[in-house]
């Protein structure tokens, strides 16, 4: 899908009016490659992304508040918060038909404290302070600094930065830049060995060089005849070729606006006049944002009213459009690239802790071995008085025992005990050691199932703390983070009221299953979890009431639903006094035993209207 120069066009003009003169409340990391914006302007706070991801690169506002995607500060948002944080957006500009936009942004170089997030030494915490909204003395400060920037542009006391989005596909990046135009630094740093347009810091900002096309505000009838004359072939990839800022979706567009269908052949009889009109129209007139496709997934965007896709609807702006595209996509991928790399070191962990935990079977195996090593000696010294000099075996109980017949009976039969008794002493404990390699798999199975389900960075995040912590993962994969102690993911298991008024506690780690079950539940709750599945532990409070059947169906549909089983049809699901659970004797957290319990089969339920999450 193509983030276009026309789309670009329409979120610059929708940022022009809902960011210009607004100033920048928080500044953060969405992910490796993103980045976001707080902007309060005009009585409201917006919340503006950034990416330069090759598969979701775009620049947009978005409906819910921003959250924090990175685990570690990088330099460039070190360089964000001095030169962007707390500054007035003076202008956003996109040069035509370019797929760059730049905000440029205006600071005083001293901060005010009372309008700005507090000082902390905790990064994270300062990301995600709710920093209160400026005062009508800040507001008014800020359109003196504006007005005095109209009639002094190159005030020496301002700090001025520009911040410019390329969202180009696997050439997309995000750029901070000084006054001098120098490169302050950028999300990708683009080396000489890379591309002779070095983004580095320090190097001077150079603009993409311009493709040498037409444009198709200026498209002619006769320029199209002439495109047809030197083209052959689809006539949409010829105006893609020839105008620049055409995509391949507004080149179908055009065609099937002027001659009803999304494909034609420059060779064969066209109205090149109403070709060309289109062409006009589409990026001249006003932007009407279109979704095509379902509308929980969508197919494609634009800025412009979608005739040739089918289930075209409007949308109320360009980047509600976007969103909406964008959400379905990174609800499938959200956080891929951590859960990844995560999920990489858990499938070490398990190839290693199965190649221990069978080395240890294999050695206790031997036992056996040595019983018989035991058994020949003991049954040598009691036929002792039946082997003769040069007797090459010995059979007792139609067992056969092997014997040297070079050496002497009773000297074979000592070695028998000597090497029991070494080997005894070898293996002790192995039955102990069995146990836990077990329990380890087991509790590793259930991080990784959890690691599958989570929906969220903080909870992937506590995952991987609790593996570190539990010695599944020898060291954390990004190297800032392991050179200094990690603190654990303030992530807090799951609280839902069910419908009937009942509270109910979900575990999404490890830790959470050991907080809800034996720190959350009393012993006359109830205890919910998927029978043989790694999952959820959920707890019912009961509050010393009787809990009603729809209430435990709500419990076992939402255990069902955050468990392996979340795409069955139906789950085997138990259900028993949080008394009647217990932990298992120095297992890893979260693995329990239970009993007298009963079993329903039901579908996964997520959290619906009815069942309603309560914070705090």
């Amino acid at each position: 899908m193509y983030f276009d120069a026309l789309t670009l066009t329409a979120v610059a003009d929708e940022l022009r009016e809902t960011l210009v003169g607004g100033r920048v409340q928080r500044v953060l990391l969405v992910g490796p490659l993103s980045i976001g914006l707080e902007v309060y302007a005009r009585g409201r706070r917006h919340q503006l992304i950034a990416s330069a991801d090759p598969q979701h690169a775009r620049v947009n506002l978005v409906q819910a508040r921003l959250t924090r995607g990175v685990d570690h500060d990088s330099p460039l948002l070190l360089l964000l918060r001095k030169y962007v944080l707390g500054g007035v957006v003076r202008a956003v500009e996109q040069p035509a038909l370019e797929r760059i936009i730049v905000l440029s942004i205006v600071k005083r170089p001293e901060s005010r404290n009372r309008n700005a997030p507090p000082t902390d030494a905790d990064a994270e915490q300062r990301e995600q302070f709710d920093a209160p909204l400026p005062t009508d003395e800040a507001a008014a400060e800020d359109a003196e600094l504006l007005e005095a920037l109209h009639n002094r542009p190159a005030a020496p006391d301002l700090l001025h930065c520009d911040l410019i989005i390329e969202p180009q596909d696997r050439r997309s990046n995000i750029i901070l830049v000084d006054d001098n135009n120098l490169i302050l630094d950028s999300i990708k740093r683009v080396t000489p060995r890379m591309s002779s347009r070095v983004i580095l810091p320090r190097h001077v900002y150079e603009v993409p060089p311009p493709q040498e096309k037409r444009d198709p505000r200026q498209a002619t009838a006769a320029g199209i005849e002439a495109l047809c004359a030197e083209k052959t072939g689809d006539l949409a990839k010829g105006l893609v070729a020839t105008y620049a800022g055409v995509s391949p979706q507004a080149a179908r567009e055009i065609v099937f606006r002027a001659l009803g269908r999304p494909a034609a052949r420059c060779d064969e009889p066209l109205p090149f006049y109403t070709v060309a009109a289109r062409l006009r129209e589409l990026y001249t007139d006003p932007p009407a944002p279109s979704v095509a496709g379902d509308p929980t997934a969508p197919t494609a965007f634009a800025p412009y009213q979608l005739t040739h896709l089918p289930a075209a609807t409007p949308q109320p702006g360009i980047s509600a459009a976007l969103e909406q595209f964008y959400r379905a996509r990174e609800a499938v991928s959200g956080h891929s690239q951590r859960r990844g790399a995560i999920q990489q070191q858990f499938n070490a962990a398990r190839t290693r802790l199965s190649r221990r935990r069978d080395q240890i079977a294999g050695e206790l195996a031997k036992a056996q071995e040595l019983e018989t090593l035991r058994w020949e000696g003991e049954m040598i010294f009691a036929f002792l008085h039946e082997v003769r000099p040069g007797q090459a075996s010995l059979t007792v109980e139609e067992r056969t025992i092997s014997l040297d017949p070079r050496r002497n009976a009773v000297d074979q039969a000592q070695e028998r005990f000597k090497a029991y008794d070494k080997a005894k002493s070898a293996i002790a404990g192995l039955p102990e050691r069995l146990t836990t390699a077990d329990a380890q798999l087991a509790g590793l199975d259930e991080l990784a199932s959890m690691l599958e389900l989570a929906d969220s960075y903080d909870q992937i995040e506590q995952i991987a703390f609790e593996a570190e912590e539990l010695g599944y993962l020898r060291e954390h994969p990004d190297p800032t983070t392991a050179r200094r102690k990690r603190r654990a993911p303030k992530v807090r298991p799951l609280h839902l009221v069910s419908s009937a008024g009942f509270d109910i506690y979900i575990g999404r780690s490890a830790r959470q299953n050991e907080e809800v079950t034996f720190r959350i539940g009393r012993p006359d709750d109830l205890w919910v979890h998927v029978r043989t599945i790694h999952g959820a532990h959920v707890i019912v409070r009961s509050g010393g009431r009787e809990i009603p059947e729809p209430t435990l169906a709500e419990a076992a549909g939402l255990a069902a639903y955050f468990s392996q089983a979340r795409n069955e049809a139906a789950v085997d699901v138990d259900i028993c006094r949080r008394a009647l659970v217990r932990k298992v004797p120095n297992g890893p957290p979260g693995l329990v035993t239970y009993r007298a319990e009963r079993t329903l089969r039901i579908a996964p339920q997520a959290p619906t209207i009815s069942i309603t999450e309560r914070h705090g």
